[in-house]
């Protein structure tokens, strides 16, 4: 027993000879081999010898951090940084598990603090503030970290694609995109940054640039789902259908539940010129599952597209019959109802939507415009707001506001908005359309010019928007920048008579009167059942004095389309030249209420007043479109031209200078003022007009002054 006592005796005499640092080292040597637990264990000895050491306390904590543990890891981080704040990898390592638990405000103070520290190679410390700034939304705080850490280490791939991935989040895609195209030398596998390239170009609607990335994702890994569905997208938003169907079908093969794609494949289908192959595809599905609400929930979104609106309802219905708690599909019907005018439904029907899904921002999209129809705009704007709060990052709850501040003339907000929802989707076309829309109303002819020719570079296929900026144009009298922007669009589209009708038009009023004729031929021989290019032609024909043939053709293009307003505007022309006075305020009449937004038609019904003469209704007229739209020059000249035909000179030359005033570089309004200023016998303050006309560059300016300035 004596021995057995000495025995005992040594054994923990042996233990009492390991050292804090030999534990150290043990622990070390397990974390070489990924036995962290074990690792621990020493570690804790070591700090159980010496927990005045900072060093065991730092590497048990970088063992719990390999174990995932990073709260456990933070509070050991912390005692080391307590024991030993000037160690540099302990405030790194601390941030890095504050990172991974999202704490990313105090992971952003950890590597700012080692940063602060003065180390030898910072580049990674920038890099990872950077993570923490972007999870933080502080993207501009990203991008300048990435941006340090790049002049320290230039030929690193990731942190060009990260800093890409930030710009791309700050809405800068063109610089993203730059960024992207630089990691792709460096890394030309990596398959992720050339999937965010794809994304930045798609936002910056270079489509085309966009496919060609997914497709090389694709090609990189044939089972990237999203690079398939997103190209799909893409290929959809070029009108590409067959290919987009191709696509989304694909996807479906893969993954049936991926979010969207059928409601994607159904707009799609619907949109390829084959209606029967859009309906037959549900369809068939239909009669193979005639159980699943699903399935004619997407049946009716394609009839809806295809403007069948009782089928489109019908669908939903039974949708709903087989699962009555679907707030997307109420949602959808009452979007179906609204475009069937069954507003009071569409109501109710939003209103069941959101009572089911409240954080549905369509559904309150669908009710605030049965509600502008029903008159109440504090009620949909309420709902618009409340879409906006849900989801800031749809662009479609901006569009539909803006659309409302539109209707109300409220101009400058509306472009706000339709400001915002191009920021937000630069991809959809119609986007930039509202806004020229905007432009036009606020007479900003640079900006509309720019938003239509974005659109035409970016959807040359899309027949319908392409055909609303042609009416647009002409109804601004964008002539100058129509002829050569159609001239393209009729080259990219040669069976299209309507893109005739465009450039014929721009055409004539630039004084080709042979090139107009031709185009609007064409377009009969295309189309004879066509009224804009008989009331065009008709027009053409008033410019080159054949008035039985204009008559002619202006009766046959109103026959043909009785609510053409611009037929009548253009009779109501032809009836002023004819000096049918009172027949021209009856066209004028007609067209103004076929189209009440053409406020210039009030203008030239208030010239026909003053030709009656009537001068009372003349004003009323000119007052009531001047009140609508007061920063409009060309009111103003018109105006001015009325009060000359009723020999009020002094209130023509006021007019004439206000529409100076507003612009002062139309030499049109200097050329008119001149000449009542010689109705006056001013012949000095005519020449002054006529020159200022004439320094503009107008022919008539310069005639004008050899004539009457000699």
């Amino acid at each position: 027993m004596a021995r057995l006592f000495i025995i005992f005796l040594l054994l923990p005499f042996y233990c009492l000879a390991q050292t804090s640092d030999d534990y150290i080292q043990k622990g070390n040597a397990k974390a070489e081999t990924k036995d962290y637990t074990g690792a621990i264990e020493d570690f804790t000895k070591a700090i159980e010898m010496d927990g005045k050491n900072a060093k065991p306390y730092l590497y048990r904590a970088n063992m719990y951090s390999n174990l995932k543990d990073y709260t456990t890891a933070i509070k050991d981080f912390t005692r080391s940084i307590e024991l030993d704040p000037n160690n540099i990898d302990a405030w790194a390592y601390r941030g890095n598990a504050y990172s991974a638990l999202k704490i990313d405000s105090a992971a952003v103070a950890d590597f700012t603090k080692a940063l602060s520290m003065k180390p030898k190679n910072p580049a990674d410390l920038y890099h990872y503030r950077a993570n923490s700034k972007a999870n933080l939304g502080d993207n501009n705080g990203a991008v300048e970290d990435f941006t340090l850490a790049l002049k320290i280490t230039p030929n690193d791939p990731a942190l060009y694609e990260y800093r890409g991935v930030a710009k791309s989040n700050l809405g800068d895609n063109k610089g993203a995109v730059a960024d992207y195209d630089i990691a792709a030398k460096l890394d030309p596998e990596n398959s992720d940054l050339i999937f965010y390239r794809a994304n930045a170009k798609g936002n910056m609607a270079d489509f085309k640039g966009a496919v060609a990335d997914y497709t090389q994702v694709i090609n990189l890994n044939p089972q990237n789902l999203y690079a398939i569905f997103y190209r799909a997208n893409s290929e959809s938003s070029m009108s590409d259908y067959t290919d987009a169907i191709a696509d989304f079908k694909k996807v479906i093969a893969m993954d049936p539940k991926t979010p969207n794609v059928y409601k994607y494949l159904a707009n799609a289908l619907s949109k390829n010129s084959d209606d029967k192959a859009a309906l037959e595809y549900f369809g068939k599905a239909i009669e193979q599952d005639p159980n699943s609400a699903d399935l004619y929930f997407y049946d009716g979104l394609v009839k809806s597209n295809l403007n069948d609106k009782l089928g489109a309802i019908a669908d939903f219905d039974k949708s709903l019959e087989l699962k009555p708690d679907i707030a997307d599909v109420y949602q959808n019907r009452a979007d179906a109802k609204f475009n069937f005018k069954l507003f009071e439904q569409a109501k109710a029907d939003a209103d069941i939507a959101i009572r089911l899904d409240p954080k549905n921002p369509y559904a309150y999209i669908t009710r605030a415009r049965a509600k502008m129809v029903l008159l109440d705009t504090a009620g949909a704007l309420a709902d618009l707001n409340e879409g906006i709060t849900i989801n800031p990052k749809n662009d479609y709850s901006y569009v539909v506001r803006g659309n409302i501040k539109f209707a109300h003339r409220n101009f400058v907000d509306a472009l706000a908005d339709y400001n915002k929802s191009v920021q937000l989707n630069p991809g959809n076309t119609e986007n930039f359309y509202n806004r020229a829309m905007a432009e036009i109303r606020l007479h900003d002819r640079k900006g509309a010019i720019e938003d239509f020719t974005k659109i035409t570079n970016a959807d040359p296929n899309n027949v319908n928007l392409l055909t609303r900026i042609g009416r647009a144009m002409t109804e601004a009298k964008y002539y100058t920048e129509m002829l050569p922007m159609f001239s393209k669009i009729v080259e990219n589209n040669p069976k299209n008579a309507d893109f005739y009708v465009r450039r014929g038009i721009a055409k004539n009023y630039l004084d080709d009167t042979k090139g107009a004729i031709e185009d609007f031929d064409t377009a009969v021989q295309m189309d004879t059942t066509l009224a804009e290019a008989y009331y065009n032609r008709g027009n053409t024909k008033m410019k080159l004095h054949d008035l039985d043939g204009a008559t002619a053709d202006i009766d046959k293009g109103i026959s043909k389309k009785e609510d053409a307003d611009d037929a009548y505007f253009i009779r109501a022309n032809l009836k002023m030249i004819l000096k049918d006075y009172a027949g021209a305020v009856d066209d004028y009449t007609s067209s103004l209420f076929l189209n009440p937004d053409n406020i210039i038609l009030y203008a030239y019904r208030g010239i026909a007043y003053s030709l009656l003469p009537d001068e009372e209704r003349m004003k009323a007229n000119f007052d009531r479109a001047i009140t609508l739209d007061p920063k409009n020059e060309e009111l103003y000249n018109l105006r001015g031209d009325a009060e000359m035909n009723l020999k009020d000179i002094n209130g023509a030359i006021k007019d004439y200078t206000l529409a100076i005033d507003l612009n002062t570089k139309n030499a049109t309004s200097y050329l008119k003022r001149g000449m009542t200023k010689i109705a006056q016998m001013d012949k000095a303050g005519a020449c002054t007009d006529f020159n200022a006309a004439a320094a503009l560059g107008s022919k008539e300016g310069k005639d004008a002054v050899l004539q009457y300035c000699k």
